[in-house]
């Protein structure tokens, strides 16, 4: 709307402006015409008073201008130049001091210099049989002219008072013709934002651009109403699925927790019981036979399997109740890298063949359970200290890599089989017979799985790039400090 009023005024002004100076003009143009006439007329009857030289008949001729108000100076030259009758009504009226610099001009003034310097002057010659015989110069004010302007203007303000009135009445209705179909539409963008009711539709009775506008509105709220439903379906859907597994998984590790707790207590139970039986029988056997010598040898082998059986019973309990027992314990942030420096002088006691290298990072923080985290190094230390060669050492390394925190254990040495991902299963040992620790069974790295599982991470093994060896590599998810 005032858009509309600004450019309507502008308009309306530079109308009453343009048609003011228009009017101005006319006028003195006008008024010069009558001045030229009335010039003319008096010339002609001054050749007489010219001709025979009658000062006081020319004078009078002039003094006619009297009833002319405006009229305030004239003169009547000879063909010299030299004055002949003069007509001054400054020396009857107040206005003396306003023309107190009065002068005929040497050649015409423009218009805009008569309109604003107040006054105009008309020079006409006099002749007598085609011959020059004087001039008449007529100087007059332009009162008239600016009383006549003054209620022009007048008149004009009136008019585009009126006029103004009427475009801001149009103006006021016109404007709603596009401020209500935004004002609709921003009411119903305010309702949407604040009530998330997206079947909310503005009523369209436009067929422009306003129109256009409203219905895209309108379309674009369709697509989110659809997507939202859609998307509010997905959701309520993922979340009864997610619900369901959720229950099934609580049940099936319920059930497997409690399947391990258990086999883990009646294996060592009835396997112990069992254990004592044959132990109780060979020590009757070694003491009744005769045959020391070939019993010897029973006993030495039955002894044997009955140590083997009793490690395996306990390894594998140990296996069980750990793996039944990480998921119970709450993790806490640790600082892997100070946890690491601080058991290696346990290593360095237990393994003084064996040279260990530590490089670690301070304050790479995860959230884990430093027991569990220390027992994972243990099994690694004890890998590798198995299956390296003793000339060079092994390196420890905790770094970060992305968002983990990266724990490697690399030795030369034995190298890696060909499938390196059954190397983490249960009960699975790739050493030859002859260098396979009788109370060996494959479960050091079965255990590094599940403690690294535990703590939301990941572990790998790959052969080493310059020579025959091996890395481990466990991955850990970093938490914000």
């Amino acid at each position: 709307m005032l858009i509309m009023m600004v450019t309507s005024s502008i308009t309306i002004i530079l109308m009453t402006l343009l048609v003011s100076i228009n009017q101005a003009f006319n006028n003195q143009r006008i008024i010069q015409q009558q001045l030229t006439t009335l010039a003319d007329v008096l010339g002609k009857r001054s050749t007489g008073a010219l001709t025979f030289d009658d000062t006081a008949t020319g004078t009078e001729i002039l003094n006619g201008l009297m009833l002319k108000p405006n009229i305030i100076y004239a003169v009547i030259t000879q063909a010299n130049g030299d004055f002949f009758a003069t007509f001054d009504r400054r020396a009857q009226t107040d206005i003396t001091q306003k023309f107190n610099s009065l002068k005929i001009p040497s050649h015409p003034t423009s218009l805009w210099a008569d309109l604003f310097l107040n006054k105009i002057h008309v020079t006409r010659d006099i002749h007598l049989d085609n011959d020059l015989i004087g001039k008449i110069h007529i100087i007059s004010t332009l009162d008239d002219l600016y009383a006549d302007l003054l209620n022009f203007l007048l008149l004009l303000t009136i008019i585009s008072i009126v006029c103004f009135i009427i475009t801001l009445l149009i103006c006021t209705r016109l404007q709603k013709l596009v401020s209500d179909p935004i004002l609709n539409l921003q009411k119903a963008m305010t309702s949407v934002s604040e009530h998330k009711d997206y079947a909310l539709r503005v009523e369209n009775h436009e067929e422009n651009e306003l129109g256009m506008l409203v219905d895209s509105f309108n379309h674009m709220l369709e697509q989110i109403q659809f997507r939202d439903t859609k998307l509010s379906e997905y959701s309520s859907h993922l979340e009864k699925t997610i619900t369901k597994r959720t229950q099934q998984l609580n049940i099936s590790d319920t059930k497997r927790i409690l399947w391990l707790e258990t086999m883990a207590s009646f294996l060592k139970h009835e396997l112990k019981n069992s254990s004592v039986g044959i132990k109780t029988s060979l020590d009757l056997i070694e003491r009744r036979s005769t045959e020391k010598k070939k019993v010897d040898v029973y006993l030495a082998r039955a002894r044997k399997s009955m140590d083997t059986m009793n490690a395996l019973l306990q390894s594998a309990g140990d296996a069980s109740n750990l793996e039944a027992s990480l998921y119970k314990e709450a993790l806490t942030p640790v600082d892997l890298g100070a946890t690491i420096i601080n058991q290696m002088e346990i290593y360095e006691s237990i393994y003084p063949d064996v040279s260990i290298v530590t490089n670690c990072t301070p304050l790479l923080m995860i959230q884990g359970h430093e027991l569990y985290l220390v027992q994972l190094l243990d099994k690694l230390i004890s890998n590798a200290a198995e299956h390296c060669d003793g000339t060079a050492p092994i390196r420890i390394s905790v770094s970060k890599q992305g968002k983990n925190a990266l724990l490697s254990v690399t030795n030369k040495g034995c190298k890696l089989p060909k499938d390196k991902h059954a190397i983490f299963d249960l009960f699975t040992s790739f050493r030859s017979s002859k260098n396979k620790a009788g109370d060996n069974f494959g479960l050091g790295l079965y255990i590094v799985k599940l403690i690294v599982e535990s703590h939301h991470g990941y572990v790998t093994a790959r052969d080493l790039d310059s020579s025959v060896g091996a890395v481990f590599e466990v991955f850990l998810p970093l938490i914000k400090t």
